[in-house]
């Protein structure tokens, strides 16, 4: 079951809620509305904060396998950005998570997020990936996807019903996984990958967070990476590759 997280404390969340709850009917109980396949769980508080919600999420009754963040972006740079990503801290956790601890992501769904809000092509947002960032902490496979990044885009109609539409629509779809390393924190480079050889891109290690890599945490990579079979690099850093080729087919970008 899919399990859709939305937050009362962010704006974008809960136009999000309101557009997946009239685009769709779902029954109501003790304010969690559930169809067939899909939850929307409603939270006080923010995503990143709100550890182990899987376990909460089941502990009153339903069996979840995915759990989506619909959620706001927020950026000094105000770019208009409807992107997806996958959820932990390469190093210290301060907004959320555990420190050097990253979550199980969902690639599959996460580039068909990508693919469907490319489709929706609304004017003026960028479609990317992000690289993996803040929390919470959780084991079951999950991700983020996002509007940013002021208040105009956590308000934009447009902009949020077609993430809800997104939501609704999601498929598993067969693609190459890979785990991208390297370039901005927008991850352009991977993004185009991912349209143009028709791969899917679980977590994203972004430049400045390559001094923080080790073999442990390249590991976590890779198996909360499921079905991961390769490795994008955008730039020069050869002594991570060494380390990754050990696992995978590295690919120079």
């Amino acid at each position: 079951m899919l399990c859709i997280i939305v937050s009362k404390e962010d704006i974008a969340s809960i136009n999000i809620g309101k557009f997946l709850l009239s685009l769709e009917k779902w029954k109501e109980k003790n304010g969690i509305y559930f169809s067939d396949d899909k939850v929307i769980y409603f939270i006080e508080d923010t995503h990143i904060y709100h550890d182990n919600i899987d376990k909460e999420i089941e502990s009153k009754g339903y069996e979840i396998d995915t759990i989506i963040f619909a959620s706001r972006h927020a950026s000094m740079a105000k770019r208009k950005t409807l992107t997806v990503h996958a959820v932990g801290n390469y190093s210290k956790a301060e907004y959320g998570g555990k420190d050097r601890k990253l979550v199980p992501c969902e690639p599959l769904l996460m580039r068909n997020a990508l693919e469907l809000l490319k489709e929706k092509d609304i004017d003026g947002y960028e479609v990317c990936y992000e690289a993996t960032h803040h929390g919470p902490y959780l084991e079951k496979p999950c991700f983020f996807i996002e509007v940013g990044s002021t208040e105009k885009e956590w308000n934009d109609k447009k902009a949020c019903k077609a993430i809800a539409e997104v939501i609704l629509e999601l498929e598993r779809k067969n693609y190459d996984v890979a785990i991208g390393i390297g370039g901005g924190h927008y991850a352009p480079r991977f993004t185009d990958i991912a349209f143009n050889k028709k791969v899917a891109f679980g977590h994203i290690a972004a430049k400045y967070a390559i001094p923080y890599l080790n073999e442990k945490l390249i590991e976590e990579m890779i198996n909360k990476t499921p079905n991961c079979k390769k490795a994008y690099f955008h730039g020069e850093c050869e002594n991570i590759k060494r380390i990754v080729s050990n696992y995978l087919e590295v690919i120079t970008k």
